[in-house]
């Protein structure tokens, strides 16, 4: 992507050159693990899009952002991640999943042992693969401005439950969930 004014480029040439830098640094971390006999997974995610210039989002999207819809603003909440590990593991492409999922994911990819919490998730997971503030997709690919619009609703307010109960009221967290 060009841009005439030297200054309106500042901010994406900054990360853009610091991704180069992390995935210099990503794959040094591999190497060494690689080497390692202990099991080990590493995980690397992003929760968001860089903050860039706009411009930069609008070469991109190929529209200005008054002009994107619900689901095209949506998509600049989406992360790459990738699940290495230095033992076999499946490998598996995932087309979507927010980062809510992405613990329990990794717990039943190790197949380690799972706590109902992260159950209910994996659960939740196959029926909804994206539930966040921006609104929700099922596993048809169908886009919801809520979560709470989706045929899953039900399940939708025990999980608001359950997460509120997980991250906030941890007073009364039931530990063996």
């Amino acid at each position: 992507i060009r841009f005439t004014d030297n200054h309106e480029s500042e901010q994406a040439e900054q990360y853009l050159s610091l991704i180069k830098k992390t995935d210099e640094a990503f794959e040094e971390l591999v190497n060494y693990f690689s080497e390692v006999d202990e099991p080990t997974i590493i995980v690397m995610f992003g929760d968001h899009q860089p903050s860039v210039e706009s411009k930069f989002f609008d070469s991109l999207y190929g529209n200005s952002a008054g002009e994107r819809t619900q689901e095209e603003i949506l998509k600049k909440y989406q992360t790459p991640f990738i699940i290495w590990a230095n033992y076999d593991i499946k490998e598996t492409t995932i087309d979507k999943m927010s980062a809510n999922y992405l613990s329990a994911y990794v717990m039943q990819e190790a197949g380690l042992e799972m706590s109902p919490y992260q159950k209910f998730l994996m659960r939740l997971y196959k029926k909804l693969p994206v539930i966040n503030a921006m609104g929700a997709i099922d596993a048809e690919g169908n886009y919801y401005e809520s979560a709470k619009e989706t045929p899953y609703k039900d399940m939708v307010g025990e999980y608001q439950i359950l997460q509120y109960n997980n991250l906030i009221d941890t007073k009364h967290t039931v530990e063996s969930f």
